[in-house]
């Protein structure tokens, strides 16, 4: 204990007080660094601040106008993503282990975080009254401030204590992270929260009553978490299987897009389309990619493999102006990857036969999304998108992050190509993309889209919103990925060459590896933009998470007035965004230091 005290002042000296403009330097920065809290404090203590119009309006937040009715949709697409979060804790469980010592220490720290705010939170706060004059009036009384100070300062005695015994009881550091999650779950059950009353004469009661959160809200998350251990648990017994972590990795691509295409959306089943259509499509496509997987190295067919696949090209790009099915689009779209990829990797029969499974697999999974997302929804809502809120928030983030960044791969890819048309393809893609801002995108995808869509082809201004953010995080994420390969040493392609690797097995085995590990740093930079990127949308009309806060709820008045409390509401708006980028940013330096990259 003498130790560590010795340690931290022996850091603090070399730190901030290592000479006198260092110390200079230090108290200034505290004092501006605790005006700044006080004021933060002060602001959201004062007693016209009015939080329950956060609190109260939380669903309106996550999922806008969804139906209550539907809203088991809402619960099953949480649950399948804490089921999915605790299968993967389960593969890929931590073999790092924390001391009771460090467990003790994080409670400490949230113990001295507790006493910072019952410290320095200011006593009296500035209002605004009905004239819209300024008055100063008291926000925090000392007995207030003593009926937190005492237990928080016994609190931070007792953490400490506890901390500095060197209890040596070791656990992994996974099996920890489930105990912090069951934290919450158990204060649902617990806290008591103000909640909005009305008297008989519709009035709200004053002050706001405390009651328990409701069942409607505590009995599905406890359900949802209870599953979430389960499948950690079946995760952990099968940490040692590659093909369940590589499973696992495909379904993190495809979860999301099976989420919003099938479960929250709730699409309409039109039979005498699926028969008459996309059967059709799915085997008819099929059969041409399994045939070219059969064939393709056949000495008569191989040397005109490269007329086959301009022509491919130049019809699937014909496809995407004229009106037929957006599964045959896509198809096609599909079959050309393939096409591309198809002699490095089937120069076998088993190999081929291992294709021809992934084809069939991959074009099914295709139309199973297509179909979803293409239909109607069976859930009426009253604006023109069952998408808003946070739902509009994460979808565009997802499409930032996880479609953007397979596209970002191939146009990176397809830049360095040896195939001229492949070649001006992406980079023209690449650079139209990232020389227009991507607001402009936004009014491109809500006004002038629909004039160069074929005729009869008309997508929802959502889809529309989709397409250019997939596009634009697409094209940077691809210039970022080009960074990486141009910083792959020469050596190692002369080394897949040596070892006669196919150009297929030098990508995805030797250089793209390397490529991403170098810029990881950057790829998340870029999700996390993506991620703030979203909020942009709330221009061209769409209600997205700001848009609630900024707008929605500052002007409702029934049955109870929260107008003018936008403050509130945009001071938790950008407490979310921080959550959010925050803990991504966090990630991101641990799989750096795993990785040898250092710690930032």
């Amino acid at each position: 204990m003498n130790l560590d005290y010795k340690k931290s002042l022996a850091w603090l000296k070399e730190n901030l007080f290592s000479s006198i403009p260092s110390s200079i330097l230090t108290v200034v920065t505290i004092y501006f660094v605790l005006g700044f809290f006080r004021g933060l404090f002060g602001f959201a203590m004062a007693s016209d601040k009015d939080w329950l119009s956060v609190l109260n309006n939380m669903q309106l937040y996550m999922v806008q106008a969804y139906p209550e009715e539907d809203f088991i949709r809402v619960w099953i697409s949480v649950g399948l993503a804490l089921v999915f979060a605790g299968m993967s804790i389960g593969l890929w469980k931590s073999t790092e282990e924390s001391s009771l010592s460090d467990v003790f220490s994080k409670f400490l720290r949230v113990s001295l975080a507790f006493l910072f705010f019952t410290v320095v939170a200011p006593t009296f706060s500035s209002v605004t009254d009905n004239d819209g004059l300024i008055q100063t009036e008291e926000s925090f009384p000392m007995d207030t401030r003593l009926q937190l100070l005492i237990p928080s300062a016994i609190l931070v005695i007792v953490f400490f204590v506890l901390k500095n015994l060197n209890l040596n009881y070791k656990f992994n550091k996974s099996d920890l992270l489930c105990f912090y999650l069951a934290i919450p779950i158990v204060l649902l059950w617990i806290v008591k929260l103000p909640t909005i009353q009305l008297d008989s004469s519709n009035q709200r009661i004053i002050p706001d009553p405390l009651m328990p959160i409701a069942d409607t809200t505590k009995i599905p998350w406890t359900i949802i978490f209870g599953l979430f251990l389960g499948f950690y648990f079946i995760g952990s017994r099968f940490k040692d299987s590659k093909n369940m972590k590589r499973t696992m990795s495909i379904s993190w691509v495809l979860l999301p897009l099976f989420i919003f295409s099938w479960i929250f959306k709730k699409p309409e089943i039109d039979l005498p389309t699926i028969l008459g259509q996309d059967i059709p499509i799915f085997i008819g496509i099929f059969l041409i990619g399994a045939l070219t997987i059969t064939f393709i190295n056949n000495p008569v067919v191989e040397k005109y493999f490269s007329i086959y696949l301009g022509i491919l090209i130049a019809i699937t790009g014909i496809s995407l102006f004229i009106s037929i099915p957006i599964l045959l689009k896509s198809a096609l779209l599909l079959l050309v990857l393939f096409t591309i990829v198809i002699p490095a990797v089937s120069s076998s029969s088993k190999g081929k036969r291992n294709l021809i499974i992934v084809w069939g697999v991959s074009l099914f999974t295709l139309a199973v999304l297509i179909r979803g997302g293409s239909s109607d929804t069976q859930i009426i809502v009253q604006q023109q998108s069952i998408f808003g809120g946070f739902s509009l928030t994460w979808l565009l983030a997802i499409f930032g992050t996880y479609v953007s960044f397979p596209l970002g791969v191939l146009l990176a890819l397809g830049r360095n190509s040896k195939l001229p048309i492949v070649r001006l393809v992406c980079t023209g893609i690449i650079e139209l993309t990232r020389s227009v801002p991507y607001i402009t995108w936004l009014f491109f995808a809500s006004v002038t889209m629909a004039v160069f869509l074929p005729e009869g082809v008309n997508f929802e201004l959502v889809v529309r919103v989709l397409m250019v953010t997939a596009f634009f995080s697409g094209a940077y994420f691809a210039e970022n990925i080009r960074g990486g390969l141009q910083s792959i040493p020469k050596g190692q392609y002369e080394a897949a060459d040596a070892i006669g690797m196919s150009p297929f097995q030098k990508t995805s085995l030797i250089v793209m590896p390397q490529a991403l590990r170098a810029i990881i740093p950057t790829l998340v930079s870029s999700a996390i933009t993506a991620f703030k990127d979203s909020s942009l949308v709330t221009i061209i009309g769409l209600i997205d998470f700001l848009t609630i806060g900024k707008v929605i709820i500052g002007t409702q008045s029934i049955p109870v007035n929260f107008v003018g409390h936008d403050r509130e509401n945009l001071l938790f708006i950008a407490f979310f965004y921080w959550i959010f980028t925050f803990t991504l940013s966090r990630r991101s330096m641990k799989v750096e230091k795993r990785l040898g990259l250092g710690e930032r």
